[in-house]
């Protein structure tokens, strides 16, 4: 059985009280390598990253992960931010295809709240995933299942997360935040 995985994201914007937009493309209305990395580990399939306003969102750009078989690609980019006191505006869609218990698919979009040494505190995942995933909620680490295969909409209000959702990160401690589109398969 082919396992298929495919991950889009459309930004909005980063920002807060009196703070600009800190996303470089946020709006990807520049080719990704304006502002993104991309990231492969790949053990089988292959993988593709894409930039295109046709990808049905209905307005603005949007850049797209895309990994068959093991094991992810990721668009990424980390962003040095004052603090907590940040809201994130976006648009996801986050699809999946195919999987079993022993090779399941994840379309995800990381939210990571790093230290002033980019050593990952906690996150904030959205995702959509097969049901044998065995991605777990903790204290560090607040997954929102998503199920639609259309485009979504979010707000989300950092501090407030990390208050409610994430006590095991020190919120004070957080410097930069990152935003990582995620497409993963677990196996072959």
């Amino acid at each position: 059985m082919h396992r298929v995985l495919l991950s889009a994201v459309l930004l909005c914007a980063l920002g807060g009280t009196g703070i600009a937009n800190l996303v470089v493309n946020g709006d990807f209305e520049q080719p990704l390598e304006t502002g993104w990395t991309d990231t492969i580990r790949s053990i089988a399939g292959s993988y593709r990253f894409e930039w295109s306003d046709t990808f049905g969102s209905g307005t603005g750009y949007a850049g797209k992960a895309y990994k068959y078989l093991a094991y992810y690609a990721s668009l990424c980019q980390a962003v040095s931010v004052p603090g907590p006191e940040l809201s994130l505006s976006f648009d996801t869609r986050l699809v999946i295809g195919g999987g079993s218990s022993t090779c399941w698919p994840v379309a995800a979009f990381f939210i990571r709240y790093l230290d002033s040494n980019s050593k990952e505190l906690g996150a904030t995942c959205y995702y959509n995933h097969h049901a044998s995933a065995t991605w777990l909620d903790n204290d560090t680490m607040n997954l929102v299942e998503v199920t639609s295969f259309g485009w979504n909409h979010y707000d989300l209000n950092i501090a407030q997360e990390l208050a409610t959702n994430l006590p095991g990160v020190n919120a004070t401690a957080v410097k930069q935040v990152m935003l990582d589109l995620y497409a993963y398969d677990n196996g072959t």
